[in-house]
C-alpha cells in the first residue's frame, strides 16, 4: 500500500509541475507576444510621423520639410487638369526625397506662381516659381529642372536652421521672406495645398 501511494503522491506530483510549466509557458508565450505588438505599433507610429496629412488647420503649422505620401501615379493622374504641368511629377516626387521638402508644397508655389503653367514666364523660361537671379527671372532647360532648383532652393535657404531666409519650418515662416505680401500668399497658398491634398485623396 506505501508503495502504492507512493506513487499516486509522485504521479500528482508530476501532474501539478507539468500543470504549472504549462501556465508559465502560456504566460511567456502572451508577454512575448505583447511585446511584438507594441514594436509593431511603434514602427508604424515612427513610419506616420515621417509623412504628412495636409488638413484645413494643419496647414500653416506643419514642418514642410515632412515628405507627402504621394505616388508618380497619383500625381500624373491629378497633373491632368493642368496640361502645362504634365511631366513634372517625377521630379516632384524625386525633389521631395532629395531635398526634404514637401511634394505638395512645391506644387501649390507652382501652381500659384505660374497660373498652373500658363504664365508667360512659366512657357518661355520654365520659370514655374517666379524664381529671379539679380532682379532677373531666372530661364531654366525645362520645367523638372526647375522643380529641382526651387526645392534646392526651399531646402538650403528657407528651411534649414541658419540659411540665408530661414525663419523656421512652416509654410507661414517660408512666406516671411518668400514674399512681400507674406499674408496674402500664404492663404493662396494655403488654399492651393488643401485643394491638392483633398483631390489626392480621392484618387
Amino acid at each position: 500500500m506505501k508503495t502504492k501511494t507512493k506513487l499516486k503522491t509522485m504521479l500528482c506530483l508530476i501532474v501539478i509541475t507539468a500543470v504549472i510549466l504549462s501556465v508559465q509557458s502560456a504566460f511567456s508565450l502572451s508577454a512575448v507576444s505583447a511585446e511584438t505588438a507594441v514594436c509593431a505599433a511603434s514602427e508604424k507610429t515612427e513610419q506616420e510621423r515621417e509623412y504628412v496629412i495636409f488638413t484645413e488647420k494643419n496647414i500653416k503649422t506643419e514642418d514642410m520639410r515632412k515628405k507627402s505620401d504621394l505616388t508618380e501615379d497619383k500625381l500624373s493622374e491629378y497633373l491632368k487638369k493642368f496640361p502645362n504641368l504634365s511631366g513634372i511629377e517625377k521630379a516632384l516626387i524625386s525633389a521631395q526625397e532629395d531635398y526634404t521638402v514637401n511634394a505638395v508644397l512645391i506644387l501649390a508655389i507652382i501652381r500659384l506662381e505660374s497660373g498652373n503653367g500658363k504664365s508667360q514666364l512659366a512657357k518661355s523660361k520654365n520659370n514655374l516659381g517666379g524664381i529671379k537671379a539679380a532682379a532677373v527671372y531666372r530661364s531654366f532647360d525645362s520645367k523638372n529642372d526647375c522643380v529641382e532648383y526651387m526645392a534646392k532652393l526651399l531646402s538650403t535657404h528657407y528651411l534649414t536652421d541658419g540659411g540665408k531666409y530661414y525663419k523656421g519650418y512652416t509654410l507661414n515662416d517660408i512666406a516671411k521672406t518668400y514674399c512681400a505680401s507674406s499674408e496674402k500668399w500664404t492663404n493662396l497658398v494655403k488654399d492651393l495645398i488643401y485643394e491638392i491634398q483633398t483631390s489626392i485623396n480621392k484618387l
